[in-house]
């Protein structure tokens, strides 16, 4: 693990960054989009948010700090209602925060899925509240 005086300075690591630019050049090549993308102004995420950027030719992305690791659900999903509408939406977040939004999002927030470092989850979401999506998979480095 990388180190750092707080864990919002902690950088991606190489392997990270490898393991970030093959799952995306992979999800790309199987035909996933991208229209906007969001991250948490930590490090790291802004980090892995340039190589999803690069993944796909670059793009401009955005930083939010309702992504950041202690953040709830609740204040992203009603920062979000604000957005305008976007179809293919991107957000680089952090554990706990993206194990809890997803399940919230979901619907079922004591059911909270695990994710490694890395991983994609795919919501097909109909409204940016809670029980407004469906899970419709996850994909890991």
């Amino acid at each position: 693990m990388a180190q750092a005086p707080t864990d919002a300075e902690r950088p991606l690591t190489e392997r990270g960054r490898l393991e970030v630019m093959a799952l995306w050049q992979r999800l790309r090549e199987e035909g996933v989009t991208v229209d906007r993308l969001i991250a948490s102004p930590y490090r790291r995420a802004q980090q892995t948010a340039l190589c999803i950027a690069r993944a796909y030719g670059g793009m401009d992305q955005e930083a939010c700090g309702y992504l950041v690791p202690e953040a709830a659900p609740d204040q992203f999903l009603d920062w979000l209602i604000e957005q305008p509408s976007c179809e293919n939406l991107v957000l680089v977040s952090h554990m706990p925060l993206v194990s809890l939004l997803s399940a919230v999002w979901v619907g079922e927030p004591r059911s909270r899925p695990g994710f490694r470092v890395g991983s994609v989850a795919a919501l097909d979401v109909e409204v940016a509240a809670s029980g407004g999506a469906r899970l419709l998979w996850i994909r890991e480095p």
